[in-house]
């Protein structure tokens, strides 16, 4: 665990560091969002805070920054939109996500403030899939950071394991692993398959590292 951080921290001092030394680097584009007042399952104390705190210090390493905070579907998905739309042309692309999410059948889903999950279906039009986010980014830009707070205990899984029926076997603990194209970092708040901690203070222990 202290590699993996060590090894995070330098690539972001290396980034930022090349980034300032640029005379003429071009723009870099944040999306931050952070999902705490969840309407249908138990509310989360720090994501707020930690997209808040996020977006404040990428603004000092002069990124433009489009925040997201209690985000539904609707808005959720515009936000992607003006970030895609944002991304073309810029130098780095960077996805910040705290809130809920789940692994179903390998593949991973942020959950914005509305979602119910009460059938099957709904994981469609319900939640946000990682792999959209991370196509978009690849598709604009060369270099590309996707930071994901997201496994923390959903018991919003229950409800979609219960409407799956036979199929609930596809719902597993925390994230999956993502395969990610050249120049793309993909990190998440721990190990695959396991759930991450919400933390006690103003931030979750991923977010105050970072």
């Amino acid at each position: 665990m202290a590699v993996r951080r060590f090894g995070l921290m330098a690539l972001l001092v290396v980034l930022s560091v090349s980034f300032a030394a640029s005379a003429d680097a071009r723009r870099r584009i944040a999306l931050v969002i952070g999902n705490s007042a969840y309407r249908h399952t138990s509310p989360l104390a720090n994501p707020r805070n930690d997209a808040l705190d996020i977006g404040a210090e990428l603004k000092k390493l002069d990124f433009e920054v489009i925040q997201g905070l209690d985000v539904d579907k609707a808005a959720f998905d515009r936000n992607i939109l003006e970030f895609a739309s944002a991304l073309q042309g810029a130098e780095a692309g960077l996805f910040f996500f705290a809130g809920h999410g789940l692994q179903v059948a390998g593949q991973n889903y942020l959950i914005p403030v509305d979602a119910k999950l009460e059938s099957a279906v709904a994981l469609d039009f319900e939640t946000v899939s990682v792999s959209v986010v991370q196509r978009a980014m690849e598709s604009a830009t060369d270099t590309n950071l996707l930071f994901l707070d997201a496994c923390r205990n959903n018991p919003l899984a229950r409800n979609l394991a219960r409407a799956m029926g036979t199929r609930s076997a596809e719902i597993s603990r925390g994230f999956a692993p993502v395969v990610s194209g050249i120049g793309t970092l993909i990190s998440f708040s721990t190990q695959p398959g396991n759930v991450a901690l919400d933390g006690t203070g103003r931030n979750s222990p991923f977010a105050a590292a970072l």
